[in-house]
């Protein structure tokens, strides 16, 4: 018979320990706060907010950043795709609601991936197997992804094609495929233990390359490639979203620094939106536990089907 108990036996100094995790929570919540009342203060003394139009304005944008960040961290999935249509709708310029996405995704998606570092060491005791690639496929798609996104923002030209449109036009037809995958197989496997083959890891480089561009073009994408691939190759689904939002987390942080010397972010947005997102972040992965593996199949095939109709409706509405 197996011992089950061996996967308990693993070397103590590998990656931050519970009390390391929480200490970096703290202070990644108290400087996220110092940031976003300084720039709140910034937004006050330059007299965008008071009426009560703004104000009303002001909350939307806080619901608004606490509905994609949960979404997007419970998932896995990221939540640009809901903010960048909303702030076109609202006219702001393709720069400013770009930047403006990337913005408040590096409070909602670092929020997240915090809270799913800390759920790792938590699970793990009973799952080590299936963790113990968490870290190497971060850092793996991690640095594949930065690539991928300062490529795109100082070597390749915008885009000749509607890229919003090519990738709608994906996410539809693979959220499609994990729902109609998902109601098929009722039973939910444990997850993958053994490592990535070398064939795997270089797919999981090159679909992290891309998702890298397409997120420097569009402040999504990295996220929702690197859940469909994993879950394609049996990774448990909680490894999954946990690598996909912290990549993402990762992603966002590295896009958003070329935009800022433009000045293009809408801070009147951001400090009502990212402290919502910080909300989001934090519940999300309880939401996705409580799910359960199958329910949250079906909300990450959902969410990425829906994520996709904004550009497809507004498409066939020209």
């Amino acid at each position: 018979m197996t011992n089950r108990a061996a996967p308990l036996k693993r070397p103590f100094a590998l990656m931050p320990d519970v009390s390391n995790i929480t200490v970096m929570r703290i202070v990644f919540y108290t400087l996220s706060c110092i940031i976003l009342v300084s720039l709140g203060e910034i937004v006050v003394s330059q007299g965008q907010t008071g009426s009560s139009l703004s104000l009303t304005h002001s909350f939307l944008y806080f619901l608004m950043g606490v509905a994609a960040a949960t979404i997007a961290n419970s998932t896995g999935a990221g939540g640009g795709i809901v903010f960048l249509p909303i702030f076109i709708s609202l006219g702001f310029s393709p720069a400013e609601s770009l930047s403006t996405s990337l913005a408040i995704q590096c409070f909602g998606m670092s929020s997240g991936s915090l809270a799913w570092v800390s759920y790792k060491s938590k699970e793990e005791s009973g799952f080590f197997a299936q963790w113990r690639n968490f870290y190497p496929m971060v850092v793996m798609a991690m640095l594949s992804s930065c690539a991928g996104i300062i490529v795109a923002q100082r070597i390749l030209p915008d885009p000749y094609i509607d890229i919003e449109l090519l990738f709608s036009i994906f996410s539809f037809f693979v959220g499609s495929y994990i729902l109609i995958r998902t109601l098929r197989v009722k039973t939910e496997l444990s997850g993958r233990e053994t490592s990535l083959s070398s064939h795997e890891q270089f797919a999981l480089i090159i679909i992290s390359f891309v998702g890298g561009v397409i997120t420097a073009w569009i402040s999504v994408g990295v996220g929702e490639l690197l859940l469909i691939y994993l879950i394609a190759i049996g990774v448990r689904l909680n490894v999954a979203v946990a690598v996909a939002v912290c990549v993402s987390a990762v992603s966002v942080l590295a896009a958003i620094p070329f935009y800022m010397t433009d000045q293009v972010v809408s801070l009147n947005v951001l400090v009502f939106a990212a402290p919502g997102a910080l909300i989001g972040g934090f519940i999300a992965r309880h939401i996705a536990v409580w799910l359960g593996a199958h329910r949250l199949k079906m909300a990450a095939s959902g969410w990425i089907i829906l994520s996709s109709l904004p550009y497809l409706i507004f498409s066939l509405a020209k």
